[in-house]
């Protein structure tokens, strides 16, 4: 108690150095602390983004690689890879969604022509698409692009079976006067394109049709889209069944869309990292809506490395101010050290009272440093929401929410529409586009960029603190216990 109270009373008799180290510390703190504020504020929106976007991964061909390295041919994916993916402890579901055009003869398509304004090209190969699905329920059943509303869906013995059973729309339904229990025939169509010229006449191109014998099917379930744009002439059924009609029964090779449904958004880059060793062609990818997510938090990620830098120098260059002050404190006081060891006093307990000394002054800075850098740290976000997040002079690149992206005009799955971001198309089977991605509103990003001083950030504020007084007196006071009391009084 002693010692404590001998340094209370050190410290108000120099008042002018107590202060100088006040200040060097609120100084140093102050920096360090904002930049903690700021650092932690632009993780929590990559997160934010990231939780918008969603947790969904696709395992696909990476076309614009092949086309830039001059490959015409990409291996076709592999469903036994797909399968060895799905194991991970990330994976909460996943879905491989083959699918077959088909025809009937004896029911008509809820909507023959889909015809986008100024588009030239039709999607679909053939009056109906069929989808299987490796799951009970289809990727649209899980994403909400569709409800059932009448009937039921497969059962896993159905599935497993390949039973023909099939869920249709309630507009197909409506126009062929169908319902659940009804059989209807389908017959697979190996190639049909059909081109609308400018007048609204039809023709084909590409080849000729080559219709299959019809198959019967039960109609189990009736659907309805939730989507104005969803392609309401498509069938759901099982990928056995698909793999039946296409003669692609135990064929490890595939060319489905396979989608995988993490189960958080969080996990997407340990996923991606964790999968990308089992893929078997440089050309396939795990694919996250990457492009947009790089995009949108290309402005914080460069503030972030500003940040990042300036709570290391500033770090550093504290810890080594800190170490200079106390040294020089050492030395001035070194015939009081050198009295309290004539008089008996143990070098620990002085050793203990100067630590003593510096935590009250580094109480007084932390909580002063505290409050100062919670109010500049408001100022600072407020700059990085005007200028960065919602300025139309960002870093934001094209990919933002106020920008579109254009497809390629002629291929398929494409009409040469305009997508906005966080809307991009990642299933585009029988002119059917089904985002897997969500929207992302940079004003509701603006919004959510909180500086607000929480716990675990003062946690770490706390501990910045400790270490850079830990680091600053470690060596000054170390050398109070080599000093030698009959050595110093003499040299007094």
């Amino acid at each position: 108690m002693r010692i404590f109270i001998h340094g209370f009373k050190s410290l108000v008799r120099r008042p002018a150095k107590t202060g100088m180290l006040l200040v060097i510390l609120i100084v140093v703190f102050v920096l360090v602390f904002t930049g903690f504020i700021i650092q932690n504020s632009i993780n929590q929106s990559k997160i934010y983004i990231r939780n918008q976007i969603g947790g969904v991964v696709e395992y696909r061909t990476d076309t614009s690689s092949a086309l830039g390295a001059g490959i015409r041919s990409i291996p076709a994916l592999s469903r036994k890879v797909a399968e060895k993916i799905a194991s991970s402890r990330y994976v909460e579901k996943y879905f491989i969604t083959e699918s077959a055009n088909v025809e009937s003869d004896t029911i008509d398509p809820a909507n023959a022509q889909q015809q986008q304004a100024g588009a030239v090209f039709q999607q679909n190969f053939s009056d109906f698409t069929m989808k299987g699905s490796n799951q009970t329920d289809n990727i649209d059943f899980a994403m909400g692009n569709i409800i059932l509303s009448e009937g039921r869906m497969m059962t896993p013995a159905e599935l497993a079976g390949g039973d023909k059973v099939v869920l249709i729309s309630q507009e197909v339904a409506d126009a062929n006067y169908l319902k659940a229990g009804d059989v209807i025939e389908l017959s697979l169509v190996t190639l049909q394109m059909r081109v609308w010229n400018p007048g609204g006449s039809t023709g084909s191109t590409g080849g000729s049709a080559a219709g299959a014998a019809p198959v019967e099917y039960e109609v189990i379930g009736i659907y309805e889209a939730q989507n104005a744009d969803f392609n309401l002439n498509t069938i759901f059924t099982s990928n056995t069944v698909i793999d039946e009609i296409r003669g692609t029964v135990n064929t490890d090779d595939t060319n489905a869309s396979v989608v995988f449904m993490l189960n958080s958004p969080t996990d997407v880059d340990a996923f991606i990292k964790e999968s990308t060793p089992y893929l078997t062609s440089e050309y396939h990818i795990l694919y996250s809506n990457d492009d947009e997510y790089e995009s949108l938090t290309k402005p914080l990620d460069l503030i972030s490395l500003i940040t990042t830098l300036l709570i290391w120098v500033v770090f550093i260059a504290g810890a080594a101010i800190i170490l200079a002050v106390v040294t020089i404190f050492v030395r001035d006081r070194k015939f009081e050290i050198g009295l309290l060891l004539s008089s008996g006093e143990a070098k620990l307990k002085i050793v203990s009272q100067f630590i003593f000394e510096m935590l009250v002054i580094a109480v007084i800075a932390f909580l002063i440093s505290s409050v100062s850098s919670s109010m500049i740290s408001k100022s600072v976000g407020s700059w990085i929401v005007e200028n960065q997040l919602l300025s139309d002079t960002s870093l934001i690149g094209s990919t933002s929410t106020e920008a579109g992206i254009q497809l390629p005009a002629g291929r398929p799955g494409n009409s040469g529409m305009r997508v906005i971001a966080g809307s991009v198309p990642a299933i585009l089977r029988g002119g059917q586009t089904a985002s897997l991605y969500g929207d992302v509103n940079m004003q509701d990003v603006a919004d959510e960029f909180d500086v607000t001083l929480s716990t675990p950030v003062l946690f770490k504020l706390l501990l910045a603190s400790v270490l850079l007084i830990l680091i600053g007196a470690c060596i000054p006071l170390t050398v109070i216990t080599g000093f030698e009391p009959k050595k110093i009084l003499q040299d007094y």
